[in-house]
Order: structure tokens, then C-alpha cells, then sequence
């Protein structure tokens, strides 16, 4: 028995140790299983931390408590970054054993402390809560669960300190509940059974279509209801709903079968005082309504029947009644008697267009001052109104009826209002009108401001007899009033409504400063005075046709000491002075100084179009103007902070978006302009502003030690995609400053870090711009001239690498002399097409890119004298040659410069950026000696056959001389021999002849015989 208790103690101890080690030691393990079983379940983002996520057998024990807190719902999709609920803490206590069998969960308690919970419903019928992810054996689940005995049952649930917003833009309706406290109990696992709850609201806002039904009313409810839930039909029971202090209750049920709700539902009042229906008017429920005094009875019931959803509304009824009312506030010394209201609302199909809201009667006394009016209106689009009001009011006398703290108001005010027809703005029909209304001795002063509004008074009257818009008469006469000894007058008429036919003069001047203070202006201020000697007339078809010399307007205006600040325009606009005068076509202004922020401004010039400007949508105000500023900081306008350009020039800017409805030309003349980290002085040129962009037109200035010029445009027209392009010239500019200045040249050229000396360029530049008003470098393109008359590039990485690749130690620093480079931007890299350098005794051709990932591509080819190579490398050399280094020739070099620009790899062309120097001029040396001996040989051969070739001919000429010779003393012989011969025969004929005929005769005659 011992042996069994001390087991069971054993047992009891590590279920207790278990109790608190688990949810610690395990904590990061069920994390990551709820993460995963949300993320198949849930399209939504579900934040919490593990570290906030408990369970306890000991905070309810015997029950078991798991609790989280800090957690929250967040959309996805159309809901991105919608909160649909974000929850303080959440807790669930369960019947232990009721886990343990698993038939029935019995749920004790289910507590949420400060949830904030945004339900919304997109037109589309959408819902943000909708973020269940289906699973497709769902559907057999759901199909098995009436075979099943496992039940889910919930003692009772409490919200503390909620926030709820149902936000349903099908309808549309809206509703918001603040500091929510509400508790319920039920037995959910029965078919019928009771559901009662006690909720308490300090604020309920309700509107539907627009209309805002309920408006911060503090709400009680303490209801049963009957809940069936096989038919889903809700019935009343005990119930009991105050608004404020006004209490009625239901009968009768709600039913929501399907998509449609049904309803067949009662209601009346449970007080029938006064009193309790006074509390729910706007401004009368304050902390001294208990004190207020009250007198009469009401009659307040109404219905609801028929089916609501979508597209249709069930019909309603409402019914108050007031007979003798009466209320006074306790300090005050008169009350409001006579209170007398006969109104219902009817509607008996559910279409909203067949309401009929009938006031028959509302009567009151204000002191000896009385109210009459009734009111008829059939439909809610088109509205057929029967109206007849008559009032006079001594102001003086409201403040001794209603708590109007800080105001004194004073005059006798004079209404009398008939009006009886149908109201249409499709069909440009109004009831048919005559109504008066006048002012005498107003005085009203605050306590915000006590210089009063004093000497008011006006009269004015609404006349249209046929009904038709353009047949309606509107006239203010002499308005008058007084602020401080500064007086106001004006008169206006209007008339016929299809075509605004208006007169207006206006004399006088206006504090802003003083009126805003009586008539605050939300997320606005103004100060200032204005004055004013206008006069207008014309119609709205002249002005829609711009025939503006058929609109007289003319007069003068001054305005002194005005400055304005709101939301739209943190960094303000004041104006110290400025003097216009008013034609139909133009405002001159003559003069103007202030400040835009804390930039001074001073302009004078022409505005145009300014009357279309002020009457018509989508109009373009235009203005040609003289600009000037001593300085300008643009900063200011470009960054959501107004002033971040003040505490740090590091703060990002943002898109600043041009006006689209702006067209000003600006002749400007500024002293200094400051634009992100950049100082510009003696400003001079054309900006215009147009159509969503700004265009510089020669815009001069100084900066960075030299002189720009440019032409160029910044474009806001897709404020998703803002672009720029831009010509630059530029003079004589440091290289270092820009790369510290211009982040386009920090990407495209960061060789710029390590140059001194100056530039000057003749450039083109263009593409996107982000949110952040940063480039987009892969969309740049552009290109042009940059010239560098003397600089030095010195300590920059390529050209380490560069000496330590070639043992050429002068080589980390090279002086750059009249280099012209010719660049093009495209596809997010600067190409330079290849340039000569000459820096010492070598010469150096270089081109290639690189890009704004850093990387480079460059081809070098180097001259190098041979005697400028290190040691190593001459001794390599001199082996080679056989000369010695000085004697030997130049070593030509190509190059590949490859890697980024931090970490340069360099090679010869042709192979990867690898080996050593002495490897790489061996092989060039080796290259060079066989090119050498080849020539040599070839040289040699030359040599060679000419010389053979010579002594050919020679020995050719020699053998032909000697052959001619020959052939000439052969010729001679043979002649001799022939002639010899000749004579021999000769002889021996003339000695045959002798022997034949004998010898001749001796002639014995004389001669001539």
C-alpha cells in the first residue's frame, strides 16, 4: 500500500513538474505546429510569440488554461496590411477531464481582453474574415458530423474594453463600437436553449447609406434570447436596450435561414418621459444631464418585418410623439417650453424610394421666441418635399437656455421657409420656393479669441416659383460686419441654377487670424489680413466657354502677414506681402515676398485662366512669372518629414509630385538652392512647370568649384514611375566632389573616388526614378564627352593590382593629360570606347565598361620600355635576347581587366586573369625572339637569291658576249675561207680556160683599136 501511494506520488509530481517544464521546454516546438497548421488553414498573416503563449493546470485548476497574448490577424491580398484583429490577450479555460474522454469539450470560459476587431465587406461582396482555407475532406467531415457524438459546449465568454468596427460597403453601413464590455452564456450543444448577454458600450456610431443614424451614444443591452438552432431563428425575451438614457425593448425574432435574414420584430419605448428621449439629441447629453430639468410625455414604438439582404430591406415603421415638453438647464435661467412632435416614418414594402418621413408637427418656445414648422417628404431619391418653417430667434436668449460654453452670441434672426415640390438632380427640378432670412445686430465672440464679431447683419431671400432650377433667385443683401475696427461688406445674387448667372462685390478687409479662432478650420491654419475691393459678374457658360471678356471682374487686393500650414502642406506658405489687381483675362501681380517654408520667395508677373481655375474641375491655372530667392531648399519639399532637411542631409527624399492643373513659366534668379547634398549659387534661367512635369530651359548655376548649364525634365505624370533626362554641361568640375555629390556617378563610376583634378563634360543622361527619388541605373541611357584636361588617379585598387602584375611601381599613380573619353550608358554599364593615355614612359590604349554591379571589362594594351621592367623581369628578358635589358626593345602588353572594381583581376588577353609577371613577359619576350629569328631567316633567304640571281645574270651576260664573239670571228673565217676560196676556183677556171682556149693574145693595137 506504502509502495503503491509513493508511486502515485512519483506520478502526481511529474504531472506537476510536466505542468510547468512543458509549455517552456516545448515552447519554440508548438510555435512552429500552430505556425504550420495556420498556414494550412489560414490566408492571412497571424503574428504572435511563443514566449506569450501559456498553458496552466493551476490558474483555474481543476480546469485546464491555455492563454496567449499580443496576437493579431492581418490580411493578404485586397487586405494587405488591413488588420482584421489584434487582441491584448486571449484565454480559454476547459474541463480537463471533458479533453481527456473527448465525447464532449467542455469549454469554461473563453476571455478576451482589448481586442481591436476591423470587419470589413469590399463592394464585391468580399470579406476580410473570410480566411479559412478550405480542405477538400472538409466536405466528408462535415457530412459525418450528424453520425458523431462529440460536442462543444461554452460555460460563458467575456470581452473586455473592445474596439469593433463592421465596415459593410455592400449596403453600404458602417459601425463602430468604443470601450466594449460584454458577457454571455449558453449550453451551444444543445438544439434550444437560452443565450443571455449583458453588453455595455461607452460609444456607438451607426450610419447607413451616408446618413448617420447614431452618433456616440452610450449603449446597455441586457437581453435573453431563445436560440434555436436547427432553424437558426433567435426570438426575444427579457430584454431591455438603452440608448444614453433612453430605454425600450423587442419582441418577436430574427431568423437567417440562408443568405437572407427574416424578421418579425416589435419595439417600444419602457420610459414615457421626456426626459429620456431628450438624451439621445446631439450636444444635450453631457455630464450636468442628470441635473437637467424636464417635463412631458413621449410615445416612441415601431416595426420591422420582412427580409433583409443585399438588394432588399424589410418594410419599417417608427412613431414619436412629444406632448408637452419642456427642459431647463439648472444654471440657466430659461427653459424651452412647449415642446410639441408629431412624426413617423413609414415604410410598407421595403423600397426605399416609398418612405414617407411626416413631421405634422414641431412646436417649441425659446423663451418668448417661437419654432413652427412641418415637414412632409415622400421618397428618399427623388424627394417630394411640403415644408413650412417659421422662426424668430433672439441669439442672445439661446445662451440661456442651451450650455453653449465660451460663446456669446447675440442678434434677432428671422426665418420663414415654404417649399412644396419634388427635389430631383437628374431631372433639374426643386420644389417650388420662398424663403427669407435676415440678421439684424449680430455679435458672437469666443472665448478661444475674445476680439468679437460685431455689427453683423444681412437679408436674403431664395426665390423659385415654377419649381424648374433655372427659374431659382438667390440674394444676400448688404452683408455686413465688423472685426476690430475692420469693416466687411458684400452683396451677391444668383440666379437660375442651371447656369449660374452671378453678381458678387465684395469691400473690405478680413483677419484670418482672428476669424479662424471663431470658426476653427480642421488639420488647418491661417493667419493673416486680406484686403479686398472686387467686383465679379457673368455666368458659368461663359466661363465653361473661356469668353472671358464677357466676365467683368475688377478691383484690387492686398495681403499682408499670411501663412498657412496643414496636413497636405507641412512646411507652410507665408506670404509677407503681395498687391494684385483683377482684369476678366489676368491677375497682375505687382508684387509678392515671402517665404515657401523657410525658402524666401519673391515673384511678379501674370496669372491667366485663374477664373475657370476656381469655378471648373480640371482646370489649369497658367502663369508666366519673375522668380527670384536668395535661397532655396528644395530638400524641404521632398521628404515626408518637413524637417528632416534641418537635422540631416541623410535623410531620404521622396517623390514630389507636380501638379497636373500648374502651368507656370518662371524666369528665375536664385542666390543658392540646395538639393540634397548638393550647393548650387548664382541660379539663373527658365523653369517651367507643366502638365505634371518641371523643364529646366538653360538653367545656369556654380557648383562643386565649376560651372553647369543644363536643359532637362523632370516628369511626374505616372507618379508610380517618375522619370528624368537631362543635357548636361559642366566646366571644369572636381572629380572627387561629384562622386561624393552625384550617386549616378558613385554606380557608374566609382574609378571617380580616387581622381584629383577637375573635368568637363558635354552629357546626356536619362531613365526612371524611385519612390526614394534615387536613380534606376538599369534603366540609364545616355552617353557623351568627358574631358579631363589634368588629373591623377592615385591609390585606386586596378592600379595596385596593375603594378603588382607588371613589377612597375610608378604605376600606382597615373597622370591623366588631356584625355577625351567618349562614353555611352545602356543596359546599367558605362562603356568607354578606347582611349590613349600617356603617363610617364608608358603608354597605355584602354576601353571597356563596367556597370553598376560593380563588375569591370576592360581591355589594356601597354608600351612598356623594356628597361622599366623590374629586375626579374630583365634578367628574363636579357636571357632571352642576348642583349642586355636597356638595349633591348619596347615590351607590348595586352591586357584584361576583369572582377569588380574593390577587387580587380588582371590577366593577359586571351587567357584568365592568372600567373606571374615574369611568366607573362617571358611568353611576350619568347613571342618577340622567334618573331626576330624568323626574320632573321627570312631576311637571309632574301639575301641569299638575290645574290644568286645576280651572279645568273652576270655568268648569262658573260656566256652571251662570248657566244657573240665567237660567233662574229666565225662568221669573219668563214667569209675569208668562202673568199679564198672563191678566188682559188677563179683561178682554176681561168687556168682551165687558158689550157682550153689558150692563153690570150697580147693586144698590139694602140689603145682604142
Amino acid at each position: 500500500m506504502k509502495k503503491a501511494i509513493l508511486i502515485i506520488l512519483g506520478i502526481f509530481v511529474v504531472l506537476l513538474g510536466a505542468a510547468f517544464i512543458l509549455p517552456v521546454v516545448y515552447k519554440d516546438e508548438i510555435k512552429a505546429k500552430i505556425d504550420k497548421e495556420i498556414a494550412k488553414k489560414v490566408d492571412a498573416n497571424v503574428y504572435f510569440d511563443a514566449d506569450d503563449f501559456s498553458v496552466s493546470l493551476f490558474k483555474h485548476f481543476p480546469n485546464i488554461t491555455a492563454s496567449m497574448e499580443n496576437f493579431g490577424v492581418v490580411g493578404k491580398g485586397v487586405f494587405k496590411s488591413d488588420t482584421l484583429a489584434a487582441i491584448k490577450s486571449f484565454e480559454v479555460t476547459v474541463n480537463i477531464m471533458s479533453v481527456i474522454s473527448g465525447d464532449k469539450i467542455q469549454v469554461k470560459a473563453i476571455d478576451l481582453d482589448e481586442p481591436r476587431i476591423h470587419a470589413k465587406v469590399l463592394k464585391d461582396g468580399k470579406a476580410n474574415w473570410d480566411i479559412y482555407i478550405a480542405d477538400p475532406a472538409d466536405t466528408a467531415t462535415v457530412a459525418d458530423t450528424t453520425s458523431s457524438e462529440f460536442a462543444f459546449g461554452v460555460d460563458n465568454w467575456a470581452i473586455n474594453n473592445g474596439y469593433v468596427v463592421y465596415d459593410d460597403r455592400t449596403m453600404p453601413m458602417y459601425a463602430r463600437i468604443v470601450d466594449l464590455d460584454h458577457s454571455g452564456s449558453g449550453d451551444f450543444t444543445q438544439d434550444l436553449f437560452d443565450l443571455v448577454t449583458r453588453t455595455h458600450a461607452e460609444r456607438v456610431t451607426v450610419s447607413y447609406d451616408g446618413v448617420e443614424y447614431l452618433s456616440d451614444k452610450k449603449i446597455d443591452a441586457d437581453m435573453t434570447l431563445s436560440m434555436n438552432l436547427p432553424e437558426s431563428k433567435y426570438t426575444f425575451k427579457e430584454n431591455t436596450v438603452k440608448l444614453n438614457d433612453f430605454a425600450f425593448g423587442f419582441d418577436g425574432y430574427v431568423a437567417m435561414p440562408d443568405t437572407n435574414i427574416n424578421m418579425d420584430i416589435t419595439y417600444k419605448t419602457k420610459e414615457s418621459t421626456f426626459k429620456s428621449l431628450l438624451s439621445l439629441v446631439p450636444g444635450v447629453y453631457t455630464e450636468s444631464f442628470k441635473d437637467v430639468k424636464a417635463e412631458g410625455t413621449i410615445a416612441f414604438d415601431g416595426m420591422a418585418k420582412g427580409t433583409y439582404n443585399a438588394v432588399q430591406m424589410p418594410a419599417f415603421m417608427v412613431n414619436i410623439l412629444v406632448k408637452d415638453g419642456m427642459m431647463k438647464y439648472p444654471d440657466l435661467p430659461t427653459a424651452v417650453n412647449n415642446i410639441n412632435v408629431d412624426m413617423k416614418v413609414d415604410n410598407k414594402d421595403g423600397v426605399i424610394d416609398n418612405t414617407i418621413i411626416d413631421i405634422k408637427k414641431f412646436h417649441a418656445d425659446l423663451g418668448k421666441n417661437p419654432i413652427d414648422g412641418r415637414i412632409l417628404v415622400k421618397g428618399l431619391t427623388n424627394y417630394d418635399v411640403d415644408a413650412n418653417i417659421l422662426a424668430k430667434l433672439n441669439l442672445a436668449e439661446l445662451t440661456q437656455m442651451f450650455p453653449i460654453e465660451g460663446l456669446t452670441l447675440k442678434g434677432l434672426y428671422n426665418l420663414d421657409l415654404k417649399a412644396k415640390g419634388v427635389y430631383s438632380e437628374a431631372q433639374k427640378r426643386m420644389p417650388a420656393v420662398n424663403a427669407s432670412m435676415s440678421l439684424q445686430n449680430g455679435y458672437v465672440k469666443s472665448k478661444d479669441f475674445l476680439a468679437p464679431l460685431e455689427q453683423m447683419s444681412f437679408s436674403s431671400t431664395v426665390q423659385n416659383q415654377s419649381g424648374q432650377m433655372a427659374d431659382t433667385k438667390i440674394h444676400v443683401k448688404d452683408f455686413n460686419m465688423m472685426l476690430e475696427g475692420e469693416p466687411l461688406h458684400a452683396n451677391a445674387y444668383i440666379e437660375n441654377l442651371d447656369d449660374y448667372t452671378y453678381d458678387v462685390q465684395v469691400k473690405g478687409a478680413a483677419d484670418l487670424t482672428k476669424m479662424t479662432k471663431i470658426y476653427p478650420l480642421e488639420g488647418m491654419t491661417l493667419t493673416g489680413k486680406i484686403k479686398a475691393d472686387i467686383s465679379t459678374k457673368g455666368k458659368m457658360s461663359d466661363v465653361e466657354a473661356e469668353r472671358y471678356d464677357q466676365l467683368p471682374t475688377s478691383g484690387t487686393m492686398e495681403i499682408s502677414n499670411f501663412t498657412y500650414n496643414s496636413a497636405d502642406m507641412p512646411q507652410g506658405m507665408k506670404i509677407t506681402h503681395a498687391a494684385m489687381n483683377f482684369t476678366p483675362q489676368y491677375i497682375n501681380l505687382t508684387d509678392f515676398s515671402g517665404f515657401a517654408g523657410k525658402s524666401d520667395i519673391a515673384m511678379s508677373g501674370t496669372l491667366s485662366n485663374y477664373i475657370a481655375y476656381l469655378f471648373k474641375e480640371n482646370q489649369t491655372i497658367k502663369g508666366n512669372m519673375n522668380f527670384a530667392s536668395k535661397q532655396f531648399d528644395v530638400n524641404e519639399w521632398m521628404t515626408e518629414d518637413p524637417n528632416a532637411a534641418a537635422t540631416t542631409t541623410e535623410e531620404p527624399l521622396t517623390v514630389f509630385e507636380v501638379p497636373k492643373n500648374v502651368d507656370f513659366t518662371l524666369v528665375s534668379t536664385l542666390g543658392k538652392v540646395l538639393y540634397d547634398n548638393m550647393s548650387m549659387t548664382d541660379m539663373n534661367g527658365t523653369i517651367i512647370v507643366r502638365d505634371g512635369t518641371v523643364r529646366m530651359d538653360k538653367l545656369a548655376f556654380n557648383s562643386l568649384g565649376g560651372n553647369f548649364v543644363t536643359n532637362g525634365t523632370y516628369d511626374t505624370k505616372d507618379i508610380k514611375n517618375p522619370k528624368f533626362d537631362f543635357d548636361l554641361n559642366i566646366n571644369n568640375v572636381a572629380v572627387a566632389e561629384a562622386y561624393k555629390t552625384f550617386n549616378t556617378v558613385q554606380a557608374l563610376m566609382p574609378l571617380a573616388k580616387n581622381i584629383t583634378g577637375n573635368f568637363s563634360t558635354d552629357f546626356k543622361i536619362g531613365g526612371g526614378l524611385g519612390q526614394d527619388m534615387m536613380p534606376l541605373y538599369n534603366s540609364l541611357t545616355g552617353g557623351g564627352l568627358i574631358k579631363l584636361a589634368n588629373a591623377v588617379v592615385k591609390d585606386a585598387p586596378i592600379l595596385s593590382n596593375l603594378s603588382s602584375f607588371t613589377k612597375l611601381n610608378d604605376l600606382k599613380t597615373i597622370q591623366l593629360k588631356d584625355v577625351l573619353l567618349q562614353a555611352e550608358v545602356k543596359d546599367g554599364r558605362i562603356h568607354f570606347k578606347p582611349f590613349d593615355v600617356a603617363s610617364g614612359p608608358y603608354k597605355m590604349n584602354i576601353g571597356g565598361s563596367n556597370g553598376i554591379d560593380g563588375t569591370m571589362d576592360y581591355k589594356v594594351k601597354m608600351d612598356i620600355p623594356a628597361g622599366q621592367l623590374g629586375a626579374t623581369v630583365n634578367n628574363a628578358l636579357a636571357s632571352l635576347t642576348g642583349k642586355p635589358a636597356a638595349n633591348a626593345q619596347n615590351i607590348k602588353l595586352d591586357l584584361n581587366i576583369g572582377g569588380t572594381y574593390n577587387q580587380p583581376k588582371i590577366g593577359l588577353a586571351g587567357s584568365s586573369a592568372s600567373g606571374t609577371v615574369k611568366e607573362a613577359v617571358t611568353e611576350v619576350v619568347k613571342d618577340k625572339v622567334n618573331a626576330e629569328v624568323d626574320k632573321a631567316k627570312a631576311e637571309a633567304e632574301a639575301k641569299a637569291k638575290a645574290e644568286a640571281d645576280r651572279l645568273k645574270t652576270e655568268a648569262e651576260a658573260k656566256a652571251k658576249a662570248e657566244q657573240d664573239r665567237l660567233q662574229k670571228e666565225a662568221e669573219a673565217k668563214k667569209k675569208q675561207l668562202e673568199d679564198e676560196a672563191k678566188k682559188k676556183i677563179e683561178e682554176e677556171k681561168k687556168k682551165l680556160k687558158n689550157k682550153i682556149f689558150g692563153a690570150p693574145k697580147k693586144d698590139t693595137t694602140a689603145t682604142g683599136n
